[in-house]
């Protein structure tokens, strides 16, 4: 009968301590991968063109990132789908903190609870970072037509049979929600129409190719008609445009805008990510850069950014499944 080779008492030790040694290094550079980041550029995604609202504070916190971390931080706009593009390839990337998105209320709340096939989970495929900003929505008119209120817009849709067309930044969308939302509370029959976020809105807006549109205010809202907010009380920005509450209306709306990160992203880095950004969006010159395009700088922690996307999840749920909801439109 043969017997089992002995190993030696020598080999046998240095291979318990190369076992435990290789284990406590796995253990040490674990954390430290997350310490030293970051080490190469950072990519914001954007899910709406350049020009908007979203655009700005992502360009903003982008610059501010490069300071703070000396690492190049890049924005990258990719429109389309009301932002279901940009979300579905940040919900896809890598969770290492090289990949941003900066996102707002439609594309993580609403276009998710109206399309099921929209591709991604807004609980499940992100991390939560930061709340950016918000502000209010605004209905921009066609100059062309000379409308001065709320009223003449309503007059001029009853000499059309009330058959006008309302644009908005894009399927799921806030803009979209208030666009669906004004044309029931007002009995409009309104030809809506989907844009890759209020830019060109505004470019056709201005060419008289539409009637009105439905964005939220933010760069080049001004050099066309703002007919009424759509905040609960007036603006201190725009103080002599009335509300749509004010003109008998009942629809508030506001956006906000948000940064996530792929699901899974370590803690470190997100808190990381979400003190530098805090820091940022805390100081008196950030709140008066955003003021001068219609925004309030937010700010707070990654729980905050979870608990309102909830709470907005469930207070516009009911309301969107009254409305017939088009993703195509």
């Amino acid at each position: 009968m043969r017997a089992w080779p002995v190993i030696p008492r020598l080999s046998f030790c240095k291979m318990v301590i190369l076992v435990a040694v290789a284990a406590m290094l796995g253990a040490a550079l674990r954390p430290a991968a997350a310490q030293d980041w970051p080490t190469r550029p950072i990519t914001i995604v954007v899910a709406f063109p350049a020009g908007g609202s979203l655009d700005f504070v992502a360009r903003a916190i982008a610059h501010n990132l490069t300071d703070v971390f000396g690492q190049p931080v890049v924005v990258k706009n990719e429109a389309g789908g009301g932002g279901a593009i940009a979300s579905t390839s940040v919900a896809r990337a890598a969770p290492d903190g090289y990949t941003l998105l900066v996102s707002a209320i439609g594309p993580m709340v609403f276009r998710p609870l109206m399309d099921k096939t929209s591709g991604y989970d807004a609980d499940k495929d992100f991390t939560p970072i930061i709340q950016a900003a918000d502000g209010p929505n605004v209905i921009l008119a066609n100059p062309k037509h000379g409308f001065n209120t709320v009223k003449d817009l309503l007059a001029y849709a009853g000499k059309q049979q009330n058959k006008i067309s309302i644009a908005h930044p894009g399927p799921g969308t806030m803009g979209h929600l208030c666009a669906l939302l004004f044309a029931k509370e007002t009995h409009v029959d309104g030809n809506l129409i989907a844009y890759r976020g209020a830019p060109p809105m505004i470019v056709d807006l201005l060419g008289g190719q539409i009637d009105i549109g439905v964005p939220s205010y933010g760069p080049g809202s001004d050099s066309v008609k703002i007919l009424a907010v759509t905040s609960d009380k007036r603006v201190n920005f725009l103080p002599e445009v009335p509300t749509l509450k004010e003109s008998g209306i009942n629809v508030v709306c506001s956006t906000w805008i948000a940064v996530y990160a792929p699901p899974n992203l370590p803690t470190t880095i997100a808190a990381k990510l979400n003190a530098a950004m805090d820091a940022f969006l805390r100081k008196p010159e950030t709140a008066e850069k955003f003021s001068r395009i219609g925004l309030h700088a937010l700010g707070g922690t990654i729980e905050q950014l979870r608990q309102r996307a909830a709470s907005d999840r469930a207070k516009w749920s009911p309301i969107i499944s009254t409305i017939n909801f088009n993703p195509a439109k």
